[in-house]
């Protein structure tokens, strides 16, 4: 990855930024420069980068108020960011270490240094990251881990299965980019709901499924919220000619022109307070189950709860 990986160079020194992006071009790696703390936000957004350089002080925002904005978004919740900074106080480092921010380097930095830290960072990342490439949540592996974690503790938790209805109609008629934006947004939404457990974790199956751990009080109150905040922005993703009729024609499996609900999302709710649950392939297997149920549901998303013993 480290060679063909693209870095964000932020800094208000042109002289600076030649020199560095000289440098790290030379290691093999691709560089988007950035003059001002604005433009930096607007250029990882726009750009995905896969690391930051970021000055410390810059013009409209500061390199930790970019950190700020930009750690705010799921998808760059694990993003290596290094502060590039003249300043070597314990107090603006310490402040930095809230932040999240994974290395610094301090002006003036050599060569040698700047590409060491740099490839560190990235094959860090690349180890502790089996993320999603889209989304940016972890994957399988970390799923997986997190669920077993959570039956050997035996305290009662639950998990949400979360599955897009009819997102493959609306693939196939909008096209990958719409989907790609749906599915970043829909990563953003259930991030946001799963907050109302702070020590819940997301993950990105793959596709359009996605799964919440969390505690078992908190489940419903979080399937609630995904439900609604879904259904409420799904309008927003088709044309105003399907959002006027309320639905969207597009052909179904069979090739023939079918008409489609808007999106919507169905979750199945596995938990531990009934029964006891043994293996992650247990969990997937009533997870799977319960999610097929909720999508039968015709009309907005809903949730199906386990309440069996």
């Amino acid at each position: 990855m480290e060679h063909s990986a693209k870095i964000l160079l932020a800094d208000d020194s042109h002289a600076i930024r030649f020199l560095v992006s000289e440098i790290l071009t030379n290691a093999g790696f691709r560089v988007v420069q950035a003059e001002d703390g604005q433009e930096a936000i607007e250029k990882t957004y726009k750009e995905n980068p896969d690391l930051l350089i970021l000055d410390y002080e810059m013009p409209k925002k500061n390199g930790f108020e970019v950190v700020k904005e930009v750690r705010s978004r799921t998808g760059y919740l694990h993003t290596p960011i290094i502060i590039f900074t003249a300043v070597t106080d314990k107090s603006t480092k310490l402040e930095g270490l809230g932040l999240d921010i994974d290395d610094y380097l301090t002006k003036p930095a050599d060569e040698d240094e700047i590409v060491a830290r740099v490839k560190l960072l990235l094959k860090r990342s690349q180890q502790k990251m089996d993320s999603n490439p889209l989304t940016h949540l972890p994957g399988n592996p970390s799923i997986q881990a997190r669920v077993e974690r959570e039956i050997n503790t035996k305290n009662p938790f639950a998990v949400l299965y979360c599955d897009l209805n009819n997102f493959k109609s609306f693939n196939d008629k909008y096209g990958f980019d719409a989907g790609d934006h749906v599915l970043k947004t829909t990563a953003d939404i259930i991030t946001q709901s799963a907050r109302l457990d702070p020590n819940s974790f997301v993950g990105h199956i793959g596709g359009d499924d996605f799964i919440v751990v969390c505690s078992f009080d908190k489940a419903e109150p979080i399937a609630k919220e995904i439900a609604q905040r879904i259904d409420k922005i799904a309008p927003s993703f088709y044309s105003p000619e399907d959002q006027k009729q309320g639905f969207m024609l597009s052909t179904n499996r069979k090739g023939e022109e079918e008409k489609f609900p808007f999106l919507a999302m169905g979750i199945g709710i596995v938990h531990n307070t009934k029964r006891e649950l043994t293996s992650f392939a247990m969990v997937s297997s009533i997870g799977s189950e319960l999610k097929c149920l909720a999508k039968q549901h015709e009309k907005g998303s809903y949730y199906a709860m386990d309440r069996r013993s």
